[in-house]
């Protein structure tokens, strides 16, 4: 985990915040967004693109969203991974990244990974 931690955290931040300086035409879509509400974010993907879809295709996607192509549920952790240090590090990427996307006004991180 320390690895792990150590080197994908401060990407993941560095690759959001480069798209939020420097893309044009950004749309975010939180994963979590998706599992709520697929249908809703699809559409918005969906226009965001300029394409033109219709609402039977989109229900068709959501119908199929429990499909062959996924993974069987999550494992569970019966421990916490990481260390007070990587936990701190982590967050403040996260507060970092949230703080971004609301100044652009887009939706910030999901509730669930913000610090608590």
């Amino acid at each position: 985990w320390p690895e792990f931690v150590k080197n994908y955290a401060p990407w993941w931040a560095s690759h959001t915040l480069d798209w939020l300086t420097y893309g044009k035409n950004i749309h975010v879509v939180h994963f979590e967004d998706l599992k709520r509400d697929l249908f809703v974010q699809l559409k918005g993907m969906v226009q965001f693109l300029g394409l033109e879809v219709s609402e039977d295709r989109l229900l068709c996607v959501e119908g199929q969203k429990d499909g062959n192509f996924k993974r069987s549920g999550l494992r569970k952790l019966e421990y916490d991974p990481y260390t007070p240090e990587m936990r701190q590090n982590i967050d403040e990427l996260i507060r970092t990244v949230d703080t971004a996307l609301n100044k652009r006004n887009m939706s910030g991180v999901p509730a669930d990974y913000k610090p608590r």
